[in-house]
C-alpha cells in the first residue's frame, strides 16, 4: 500500500510538471503583451526570473512537501545565495548603475540564467526545511 502512495505523489507531481511547462508560455506570452510593470524593468527579464524560480521550488517537492523547518546554513549561504545574487543581478543593475560588469552578460546567457533561478529555488527549500 506503501508504494501506490509513493507512485500516485509522484504521477501528481508529473501532472504539475507538465502543466507548468504547458501553462509557462502563456504566461510569457501575457507578461511579453504587458507594459512595464517596475520602473525601467524589462518585462521578459521579470517573467524568466520569476518562472525559473517557480520552477526551483517545485522541483524541490519531488522528494516530497517540505517537513519541519531545519535550516541548512551552508547550503543556504554556500549555494542559495550566490545563486540569487547571480540571478537578480540583471535587476540590481537597472537601478544601480555603477555595478554595471559587462562580462556578466557574456557568461551569462538564457539558458544558463535558468539553471540559476532553478537552483537557488531548489537550495532554498532544501536549505530551511528538512524532507519528510
Amino acid at each position: 500500500m506503501n508504494n501506490s502512495k509513493g507512485i500516485s505523489y509522484y504521477i501528481l507531481w508529473l501532472i504539475g510538471a507538465c502543466l507548468l511547462v504547458y501553462y509557462s508560455s502563456s504566461f510569457f506570452a501575457m507578461m511579453g503583451n504587458k507594459g512595464t510593470i517596475l520602473y525601467k524593468m524589462d518585462n521578459m527579464l521579470l517573467a524568466n526570473i520569476l518562472y525559473a524560480f517557480a520552477f526551483g521550488i517545485y522541483l524541490s517537492l519531488l522528494n516530497g512537501l517540505p517537513g519541519r523547518r531545519k535550516m541548512n546554513k551552508p547550503l543556504f549561504f554556500g549555494v542559495f545565495l550566490p545563486c540569487l545574487l547571480i540571478l537578480i543581478y540583471p535587476m540590481v543593475v537597472t537601478y544601480l548603475k555603477q555595478i554595471y560588469v559587462e562580462e556578466y552578460f557574456k557568461i551569462v546567457r538564457e539558458r544558463e540564467f535558468f539553471f540559476f533561478g532553478l537552483m537557488s529555488g531548489l537550495t532554498l527549500i532544501k536549505s530551511l526545511f528538512a524532507s519528510r
